[in-house]
């Protein structure tokens, strides 16, 4: 579980300067980044590096990075206390930007390199695999990306995980696993589940139009959570109204930029698909005789 980072300048009346830690959440990348490198380190002692390649090396590391600095930063005390769009920023940072370049980062065999072996052993047997195989299903991470998505910016489950350190820690945690589950069928790192690039391309304009959902709430309601409404100090001069404006066109952009371009590439990718597959090969080309040729022929 992601836990809420512990600040360590406590007492500071700027929030600029507010940095956070927690141990666990540190712990947890820096296994993710052992797992990584022994399994990157071993696909190329293979004689694959095409498949460990250093840019995805680069956008794992850049996930993480990512999500720490998310977490870690000034950002997740501002969005905390005084502005929705800070918080907004936080949740498409953790929730879609960083689990993407960590997908991006073990797509392909590598993928099955970066988990330990004792752990592969154990998911091959058949009852694991059979759960594995169900929780793989695109229409499970697309039904959990929903729920956690439009569940967690109601007001109420909003509010409480601000005031509730366990439900804070869940809203994160899962947060960062819905993203990481829609894109691990965007990109197509699920092989048994793997879909066309049609309906990967459908699936990413399917997770862009919930996410519109619940931006255009945000943008047509009145200001709905109350620790922003009520916040006296008003950073950047934004009234609650501009503030919950921002956050709705901060996940608008983002998603358009992530989302809407994957399924646009995959998109061209299956069009490129089909173009070379419907083109006539040489075999398939008949001979035609001129017509002049042919008369004369059948006249003589």
């Amino acid at each position: 579980m992601i836990l809420s980072p512990l600040p360590l300048h406590l007492g500071t009346a700027d929030p600029w300067t507010t940095w956070g830690i927690e141990p666990l959440v540190l712990m947890g990348i820096a296994v993710a980044v052992g797992l990584y490198a022994a399994g990157w380190a071993r696909l190329r002692r293979r004689g694959r590096p095409d498949l460990a390649s250093l840019p995805r090396a680069v956008c794992f590391a850049a996930g993480l990075i990512v999500i720490g600095l998310a977490l870690f930063s000034p950002l997740d005390h501002i969005g905390e206390e005084y502005l929705l769009s800070a918080h907004m920023t936080q949740h498409v940072l953790i929730g879609d930007i960083g689990p993407l370049l960590l997908v991006l980062g073990v797509a392909g065999p590598l993928a099955l390199f970066v988990v330990p072996r004792p752990a592969l052993r154990a998911l091959a047997r058949p009852r694991p695999r059979a759960v594995m195989r169900v929780l793989g299903r695109p229409w499970l991470a697309f039904a959990f990306w929903v729920v956690v998505m439009c569940g967690w910016h109601t007001p109420a489950a909003f509010e409480y995980a601000l005031n509730h350190r366990w439900a804070h820690d869940a809203e994160h945690t899962t947060m960062i696993l819905a993203g990481l589950g829609v894109w691990l069928h965007i990109v197509g790192v699920v092989t048994h589940t793997r879909m066309s690039h049609a309906r990967r391309a459908g699936y990413a304009l399917g997770v862009f139009a919930v996410g519109m959902v619940v931006s255009e709430v945000l943008f047509l309601q009145e200001p709905l959570y109350s620790v922003y409404r009520d916040q006296p100090e008003r950073l950047f001069g934004l009234s609650a109204t501009a503030d919950q404006t921002r956050a709705a066109l901060i996940m608008t952009a983002e998603q358009m930029l992530t989302l809407v371009t994957a399924a646009a590439l995959l998109l061209w990718s299956h069009l490129d698909r089909s173009v070379v597959t419907s083109a006539p090969t040489p075999d398939t080309i008949q001979p035609s005789m001129p017509a002049a040729s042919s008369s004369r022929n059948s006249g003589g």
